[in-house]
């Protein structure tokens, strides 16, 4: 038994955002193969294609898809971190980052797609689960 109860809802939610990220990555990668486009010079020659001065839709959408995990992820990783070190109960943990994870998964699928507004209340979503993360955090380490 780990000190850390809610360690395993911790790395579970760790591994599927690992999953998130990397199946971005192989739809990016896909999509630019059958599109053919490559804005590098060197990406262009390696498959004998011409650099091109925009991406495919998809490729642009992936893109986007990062940059908004590159700005969210971490966020959200450091706060689970430090409230699982804090000793968070394992069942809220498991919620929490389980609800989390699955907004970010949904967040992903109506970004690719277009969906408005689903986009934004699945972000405002993932959003919620992060502040109530900080606010469990807060009190947990303020009334220690």
């Amino acid at each position: 038994m780990s000190a850390y109860p809610a360690w395993p809802a911790f790395v579970c939610a760790l591994l599927a955002l690992f999953a998130k990220t990397t199946a971005t990555s192989v739809l990016q990668v896909v999509s630019r193969l059958r599109a053919r486009t490559f804005l590098l010079p060197e990406d262009a020659a390696m498959l004998r294609a011409r650099p091109v001065l925009e991406e495919a839709a998809i490729v642009r959408r992936c893109a986007a898809v990062w940059r908004n995990d590159v700005e969210n992820l971490p966020l959200f990783l450091v706060l689970a971190l430090s409230w699982m070190l804090s000793g968070a109960e394992p069942v809220e943990a498991w919620l929490l980052f389980g609800l989390y994870v699955g907004l970010r998964w949904l967040h992903t699928g109506a970004y690719l797609a277009g969906l408005q507004p689903w986009r934004a209340i699945l972000y405002l979503g993932s959003l919620a689960v992060c502040w109530t993360i900080a606010v469990r955090l807060a009190w947990r380490v303020l009334a220690a």
